[in-house]
């Protein structure tokens, strides 16, 4: 049995595709016999008692609006305690920020080795903070070559995201492994009901978006590629399943062009009403360029759900182009052209979910797993002595901060 220090500035009750990473592994490990201690950030929104593996580090949260907790990686006693007497075996960490650079620090003490899951291009993101976007971008780029350079492992959600890292001049090892989709839990929930809430007739074609209503997932060209749609289809409508900061703007777009009647957005949904929304659908669409792997589109795969897609990196891994659904550039014409023909071609839509899950099961979250604790297992063979302190801090040390160039 290992026992795993899993340290990420997002957890539940947190929202986003890091969490939902986060929580199957945990899941699959634990159903493994492993043990797993989460370190991570208070939230204002948390409530209630909580599993006792999991140890929170005080926080501050900005923007309100956003509600990511920002920790403060000064340990608690609880931490403090756990970190001491918890006989680790190996570190792995989710974020390259506060508690990623604390972890690191914990790993120079306790000389355990550390993996680091890469789960978001940062430079892709840089547009939260406010500063020269030229300059973010570079420093954003800076930090997780720094950060995964001084890693013993890093595990890449897709060949992509590999290819970028080693764009970014990253030398430390790397390895392919996606966040398995939890087949299992999903096809233990059963269509949800949000066409009945939502006036939605069960007779009409239903396009469905799942995930963060954010900037950086494109949806301006999801609603005005729709909007191209319903001119030909005008019995279509839309879902969008989840909440998020652009929401507000979303809405008012919605309303703005006169699409409420056919667009509704439910807000944040607990994970199980998200999966049953998915299987009321017919059609899955997205157009996010940012992603890393696009866990939800997994999970709509899950659903046989066809996949209308913006052509990028994480939906090229999943999707090849006329199988599991079809690929598009990020066109108001083409997103329409192709969700129109398979509205239209029933048939060939249900073949395209058929190939989707038979896709999919082949990262079912066992599997997944199972590639990850090869992993640990193979860090933690080839980790320097804990007798041998020295060399293992000035290791450490060279790799966190000569690998800079």
């Amino acid at each position: 049995m290992l026992s795993i220090a899993v340290f990420t500035e997002c957890y539940h009750p947190m929202r986003n595709g890091v969490v939902v990473s986060i929580s199957s592994f945990t899941r699959m490990l634990q159903e493994m016999g492993h043990e797993v201690t989460i370190f991570t950030a208070r939230h204002p929104d948390q409530h209630g008692e909580e599993s006792h593996n999991i140890i929170r580090f005080p926080s501050i949260t900005f923007p309100v609006k956003l509600k990511y907790p920002i920790p403060i990686p000064i340990a608690t006693r609880e931490a403090r305690e756990r970190l001491q007497d918890g006989k680790f075996d190996v570190i792995h960490t989710h974020a390259p920020m506060m508690l990623g650079h604390f972890a690191m620090a914990y790993r120079l003490r306790s000389h355990l080795p550390l993996v680091f899951t890469y789960h978001t291009m940062i430079e892709d993101y840089t547009h939260y903070v406010p500063l020269p976007q030229g300059w973010s971008r570079r420093r954003a780029i800076d930090l997780s070559r720094i950060y995964c350079n001084a890693s013993d492992h890093v595990i890449a959600p897709t060949p992509a995201v590999e290819k970028r890292l080693r764009q970014y001049r990253v030398m430390s090892p790397i390895s392919v492994i996606p966040t398995g989709i939890d087949i299992d839990i999903i096809d233990q929930i059963g269509p949800g009901n949000f066409r009945e809430q939502y006036n939605i007739p069960q007779d009409v074609p239903l396009l469905a978006y799942a995930g963060r209503i954010a900037k950086e997932k494109n949806i301006p060209r999801l609603l005005s590629s729709f909007k191209e749609i319903a001119k030909k289809e005008p019995d279509t409508h839309l879902l969008l399943i989840g909440g998020g900061p652009y929401d507000t703007d979303v809405q008012k777009y919605i309303d703005d062009n006169n699409m409420a009647n056919r667009v509704r957005m439910t807000g944040f949904v607990p994970r199980e009403q998200l999966i049953a929304g998915l299987k009321e659908a017919d059609i899955f669409i997205f157009s996010s360029l940012t992603e890393t792997q696009g866990l939800v589109i997994g999970e709509a795969m899950a659903c046989n759900l066809p996949i209308v897609a913006v052509s990028a990196d994480a939906t090229r891994d999943l999707i090849d182009n006329g199988c599991e659904g079809l690929l598009t550039n990020d066109n108001d014409g083409e997103i329409a052209e192709a969700t129109i023909e398979l509205i239209n071609n029933r048939t060939r839509a249900a073949e395209m979910g058929i190939a989707a899950r038979t896709r999919v099961e082949t990262i079912s979250a066992r599997k997944c797993t199972e590639r990850l604790i090869d992993i640990y297992h193979r860090v933690i063979s080839n980790s320097p002595s804990k007798h041998d302190s020295t060399w293992h801090h000035m290791r450490a040390i060279f790799k966190m901060w000569m690998r800079r160039r």
